[in-house]
């Protein structure tokens, strides 16, 4: 059998460094209940979606960043033995973010709570039971 070139070979070096992420894609089980999720509880902006996307769903602004939620009925997250997979959110005001949570019906599987850097987080899950982190972590800063 004739040696193939890897993958990486197939394509055109990069430019250059990456630079940001684009977007987080994440799979739902009721993309109602995630709206009410990100776009009720978390205070997400939703943004429009291309119209040649038939997945049920939703996408919303995350700073520079996008979040893409999409419905798979009857999809549940695989369990993990440790720390689960999961993707954190920015807020200049956790207080406020923690109280918006509490006020839709949030369950914190942590906190809220300090570490011992002074960074708070809380950390919930979807309808789904994907997980997200809701910090005040200053952004591009080792922790």
């Amino acid at each position: 059998m004739p040696d193939r070139p890897s993958a990486a070979a197939d394509r055109p070096a990069a430019p250059g460094p990456i630079a940001a992420c684009h977007h987080v894609a994440v799979c739902v089980g009721d993309a109602e209940a995630a709206r009410r999720f990100y776009g009720g509880a978390l205070g997400l902006e939703e943004i429009p979606r291309p119209p040649e996307v038939a997945v049920p769903g939703a996408w919303y602004r995350l700073g520079a960043t996008e979040l893409h939620v999409f419905e798979a009925k009857g999809y549940a997250p695989p369990r993990s033995p440790s720390f689960p997979p999961h993707f954190a959110v920015f807020t200049a005001d956790f207080d406020a973010s923690v109280e918006r949570l509490r006020a839709a019906g949030a369950r914190f599987d942590f906190g809220p709570g300090t570490d011992a850097h002074g960074i708070r987080r809380v950390v919930l899950r979807d309808p789904t039971g994907n997980v997200v982190e809701v910090t005040d972590a200053p952004l591009g800063e080792a922790r």
